[in-house]
């Protein structure tokens, strides 16, 4: 599975082996090359209508393209939360509230 931003993935597997500049993948894409450089850059995350465009231009579906953008997220969220604790909410409690209300 691929933690890494998207754009990382898109420029080890594509941009750099066929040697594509931004703006010719902008041109492919339909957007700006600002939004292909913030991808690219990892400053954005991928949003489902890139991923569909990438898709389009690319061999790989926009299902995985999410898909890497979700566990690069998700991994991301994780790191920002170790070590902090949250009390588990038990079902016991729920029914103690009702009781009482």
């Amino acid at each position: 599975m691929i933690t890494m931003h998207p754009g990382e993935y898109l420029a080890m597997a594509y941009i750099v082996p066929m040697g594509i500049t931004q703006s010719r993948l902008a041109k492919h894409l339909q957007v700006d090359r600002s939004s292909v450089s913030r991808l690219l850059n990892c400053e954005a995350d991928l949003t489902p209508n890139m991923a569909v465009r990438l898709s389009l231009v690319f061999d790989l579906s926009a299902e995985a393209w999410m898909e890497m953008q979700t566990q690069h997220s998700l991994k991301a969220e994780k790191r920002r939360f170790e070590g902090q604790k949250f009390e588990p909410l038990t079902v016991q409690e729920v029914e103690e509230d009702h009781a009482v209300a």
